[in-house]
């Protein structure tokens, strides 16, 4: 589908809907807004196969260990307050085998 046409559709959806009547300028702006995030959507859609490793990052880093000022640190996670390295962490930092069945102990921390 053209860039065009995509915002023609968007144009004759948002004229329908709720912001029927308002000022073409407006309707114009929010046919860009609309676009904008159609098109993040479809980045997102043709990118997610191969982003599963950059969520998982995202998850470890979230769950990462408390470090404070000079480098102190509680040793406990950020995100949870569990000692590090969390379940969370240690679930989005190993390697499994998909086909695997999976075992509660493999999740529990390693003294």
């Amino acid at each position: 589908m053209t860039d065009d046409m995509r915002r023609q559709i968007v144009l004759r959806e948002i004229n329908q809907g709720a912001l029927a009547g308002l000022q073409s300028e407006i309707t114009e702006q929010a046919a860009d807004l609309v676009l904008t995030a159609l098109d993040r959507y479809d980045t997102w859609a043709a990118n997610k196969g191969s982003s599963a490793d950059a969520r998982l990052g995202r998850i470890a880093q979230a769950h990462s260990k408390d470090v404070g000022e000079g480098g102190l640190t509680s040793g406990l996670c950020v995100e949870c307050d569990l000692p590090h390295p969390c379940p969370t962490y240690s679930w989005a930092t190993t390697d499994r085998d998909p086909l695997a069945t999976w075992d509660p102990a493999d999740d529990e921390p390693q003294p």
